[in-house]
């Protein structure tokens, strides 16, 4: 079924989705700090298990907002406005949580200029820990999706003209593209590793530029963004073969299992990033026929919409809590109940921000009147993102 232009409709089961994969990104924080989790048989198969968490959640980030900002492109978008929406979004929400990291943390082994560069989203762009996991961890992705941004206008105007006898075999040449992207990372220089700083991460001892190229680089994190978009093009021409979301989420467990046997640069993106495209357009074709579903729960949707805040804000409650618990001597499942708690603090701080910061200035932004300009895209109906 093609959707129509100016019948496109919200897309609140991929908000809802948005939530999951914010904890997603949180439970993998937490299996970072195993003096909370214990020495246990469980906290050891929890470190194991969640080892991926964190990749898997940004690259459902990546795809999502490429696939969204596809669906909900605004005809009349000059490229300052579109830029400058874009901005608004996710700027304050930043600066909110690099001014309370920096409070209770200082640099914590970033310079004073990758500070800087954390603080003006050009973090990414950098192949040392230091500075795209500068000031707070999970913030180096905005710098990466600021480029996103900038490249949106440029690569709609062209994949938008795509014939729709090729969208399927361009987004299977990409997809092919994205998984052979190790290939290239591994005949980098080994160079410097990932050390004592990340003892507790999956990336200790790997090469930090092999690692830099594909998790962090903002034009190879491109390439997902812009699959992301060709699968929202696929949906809406109605290409889309009518795969249903449950068997789909069934294969993203099955391949988020087996990245955890992959070597590490296969684990970052590649061996995640087909199931979980596969898995957004079904769902977000669903939401075309109106399906029912929990995802689109109004409790549901509200958490989707916070999930911006709670990744943002996480990780500076469990690197508090991490840094306050040394010495703790923590019943067996105890660190687990301190998990509970930070993520309820985490939620907590995510809807006051949301609330405070985020929704009243991309709501007063909303009410700007832009002036007429060339367009960005072509009319597809109300954003979700």
């Amino acid at each position: 079924m093609a959707i129509h232009h100016g019948t496109v409709p919200r897309l609140d089961s991929l908000t809802g989705m948005r939530f999951l994969a914010a904890a997603a990104v949180f439970g993998f924080h937490l299996s970072l700090h195993p003096q909370l989790l214990g020495d246990s048989a469980v906290a050891r198969a929890y470190i194991a298990l969640l080892a991926n968490a964190g990749w898997f959640g940004v690259t459902f980030f990546f795809v999502l907002s490429g696939f969204v900002l596809a669906w909900s492109a605004r005809p009349a978008d000059t490229y300052r406005e579109f830029v400058g929406r874009r901005l608004v979004k996710i700027y304050p929400n930043h600066l909110v949580t690099f001014v309370v990291a920096f409070g209770l943390f200082g640099l914590a082994g970033a310079t004073t200029w990758e500070a800087v560069g954390n603080l003006t989203l050009l973090h990414a762009w950098v192949p040392r820990d230091t500075s795209f996991f500068s000031i707070n961890h999970p913030s180096w992705s905005l710098s990466t999706e600021m480029f996103f941004y900038l490249m949106f206008p440029l690569l709609w105007a062209g994949l938008r003209r795509t014939p729709t006898r090729a969208l399927w075999p361009a987004a299977l040449g990409l997809m092919a593209v994205i998984m052979a992207l190790p290939l290239v990372a591994a005949t980098l220089p080994a160079g410097e590793v990932f050390g004592e700083n990340h003892r507790n991460s999956p990336l200790y001892q790997h090469p930090m530029n092999q690692v830099w190229l594909l998790y962090a680089f903002p034009p190879a994190r491109l390439l997902d963004f812009a699959l992301g978009m060709l699968m929202a093009m696929i949906v809406r021409r109605g290409q889309w073969p009518g795969l249903r979301p449950a068997p789909l989420a069934g294969l993203v467990a099955v391949g988020y299992l087996v990245s955890l046997t992959l070597p590490v640069l296969y684990q970052l993106n590649s061996g995640l990033v087909v199931p979980l495209a596969l898995l957004i357009a079904a769902v977000a074709a669903g939401d075309a026929q109106h399906r029912a579903g929990w995802l689109r729960r109004r409790w549901m949707v509200f958490l989707g919409e916070v999930s911006f805040a709670f990744y943002l804000l996480h990780d500076i409650v469990l690197t508090w809590i991490g840094r306050v618990s040394v010495g703790w001597d923590l019943p067996a499942g105890g660190g687990f109940l301190v998990g509970v708690i930070a993520f309820a603090v985490s939620l907590a701080g995510a809807t006051v921000l949301y609330r405070t910061v985020e929704r009243p200035l991309t709501q007063a932004w909303a009410r700007r009147r832009s002036r007429p300009a060339e367009p960005v895209g072509e009319p597809v109906g109300v954003p979700t993102r």
